[in-house]
């Protein structure tokens, strides 16, 4: 029996794979260093707006050089951490590791563009593996798997879901010198990974 909860991203990959009865993701969108596919196949098709391995094609997700409907399967796993940059001293560390946006609405407009253009290049009835989390920025909470299932509804319906529990976790970002603020929200220690198939 398949659980929705992990403690191993390669495991739900796995998990995804078998339940769609696919041997392998046709593509990976934000391919990154690929340790998702140290221990199964690598995607057709590797992109990353900033390619770390040679075999990996420079573009974005948002603009990707593939016929439509020619994928049955992408993997999309961006950045989620905001008011992260590499010009904020005290995050420098983090945003080396994880990337990220200056706000919200940043992180909103680059998901949104990359789910309408996936579903230009994937086939009716194609599956978009979407890894995301929830997110406190500016003492809110973002809901962020609520809202990707919502900003993709006009092209997708949400077929799976899959928790993955963190084994190691990051620390709060924090300017040095001051002192940690009284905490407001729960701490999240996990992520998802939503399977959204193409409606048609």
């Amino acid at each position: 029996m398949i659980p929705s909860l992990s403690f191993d991203q390669s495991e739900i990959l796995a998990s995804i794979l078998h339940l769609n009865k696919l041997d392998y993701f046709d593509a990976d969108i934000t391919f990154g260093n690929g340790k998702f596919y140290q221990d199964m196949p690598r995607p057709r098709l590797c992109f990353d707006i900033d390619p770390q391995l040679d075999f990996v094609e420079q573009a974005s997700s948002a603009k990707l050089p593939m016929p439509d409907n020619s994928a049955q399967s992408v993997v999309f796993d961006p950045p989620f951490l905001t008011y992260v940059k590499a010009a904020r001293e005290h995050n420098s560390i983090m945003a080396k590791r994880f990337g990220g946006y200056w706000s919200y609405d940043d992180l909103a407009k680059h998901y949104q563009d990359t789910i309408k253009e996936c579903a230009r290049v994937i086939s009716a009835k194609g599956i978009l593996v979407f890894k995301c989390q929830d997110i406190v920025h500016n003492h809110k909470l973002h809901p962020t798997h609520l809202n990707v299932v919502n900003w993709a509804s006009e092209w997708f319906r949400l077929k799976d879901l899959f928790i993955l529990g963190a084994k190691h976790r990051m620390p709060i970002p924090q300017q040095q010198g001051t002192a940690l603020k009284q905490q407001k929200h729960a701490r999240i220690f996990h992520s998802y990974f939503l399977v959204l198939e193409k409606l048609h």
